[in-house]
């Protein structure tokens, strides 16, 4: 598994960067959720749950909404001075993660929406204070990420990774970037 840092100089955001894929985690996302065909084929294949989750009916009010909440998702993850303040932004993924110190899945989303919840989510490993992995991310129109394949698939990686990161011996910031060095 390899790590990108996001902001080069800064040490506080990475992406997990898959060798055979162009872009790391962080990027793909961004690219994808302003990307209308993507976009287009994703609300098509999930029309139902974004009716019945969030009633909204035309597909083109939804990539509208994708568009903008990426737009205000990508300042709060990559702009100053928020990205100094990632863990006011990055919450644990559930209940287990909330008791764990180390090594904790944690879900980032555009919190203060002011149309309807912000269906579009970044997964990450926080390392330590304000020290993130990021692993993935997806559009989220269900309760729970095993109740559809795409977020299931996120689930995983983020398990995957966090066991990476574990079987490694990384338990902060310092013994990540020893880890990273070796590569």
């Amino acid at each position: 598994m390899k790590f990108v840092r996001v902001i080069e100089g800064y040490e506080h955001l990475w992406a997990v960067k898959e060798p055979d894929k162009e872009y790391d985690e962080l990027t793909s996302l961004f690219e994808n959720w302003n990307n209308a065909d993507y976009l287009l084929d994703f609300f098509k294949d999930n029309i139902e749950d974004l009716r019945n989750n969030f009633h909204i009916e035309k597909i083109s009010e939804a990539i509208q909404d994708t568009f903008e909440d990426a737009d205000e998702l990508e300042e709060l993850i990559l702009e100053f001075p928020y990205t100094e303040n990632l863990d006011g932004l990055f919450v644990p993924l559930d209940i287990t993660d909330a008791k764990c110190v180390e090594l904790t899945r944690r879900k980032a989303r555009n919190w203060n929406r002011d149309k309807h919840a912000s269906w579009l989510r970044i997964y990450a490993i926080r390392l330590e204070t304000n020290v993130y992995v990021v692993t993935g991310g997806a559009i989220k129109l269900t309760h729970l990420m095993q109740d559809k394949e795409h977020t299931s698939v996120e689930l995983d990686k983020l398990n995957k990774c966090k066991d990476f990161l574990k079987a490694n011996g990384v338990f902060d910031k310092d013994s990540f970037m020893d880890l990273n060095s070796e590569d």
